[in-house]
């Protein structure tokens, strides 16, 4: 923020407090191991375009494999324990903003598909 005194976070130009960032996504070991590595690859391989700008009839070149259920809210066994979605840089920033105010997005053939960190419950249920 302008005029604001505090220390700068190393990744950007702003303060902790004014959206400084403390760490990257790319920073998180969960994101650096193999297991990783090798399920999104496989995931761009499945699904290589976004699954949102496709349920609108628009075709664009996925580049984040998006945790449909935010893991970091629910638990690390959230991180494997998962449904994936390819997503444009678009539409994954619009669904971590809605995250936030606790809007899950889910994009299917469908459509859109709002869901709440209870649904999590649900789809664990399911998987076992």
């Amino acid at each position: 923020m302008l005029g604001c005194k505090a220390q700068k976070s190393k990744l950007n130009s702003y303060c902790l407090e004014h959206g400084g960032k403390e760490y990257s996504q790319k920073q998180d070991s969960s994101y650096d191991t193999k297991l990783w590595k090798t399920t999104r690859r496989r995931q761009l391989s499945l699904q290589p375009l976004c699954q949102a700008c496709l349920s609108k009839g628009i075709i664009t070149a996925a580049q984040h494999i998006d945790h449909v259920f935010p893991w970091r809210q629910i638990g690390q066994h959230a991180f494997t324990q998962n449904i994936l979605q390819s997503l444009c840089q678009e539409h994954h920033s619009y669904k971590t903003g809605k995250e936030k105010h606790g809007v899950i997005l889910h994009w299917t053939p469908e459509g859109e598909k709002t869901l709440t960190l209870e649904d999590y419950a649900l789809y664990t249920q399911t998987q076992a």
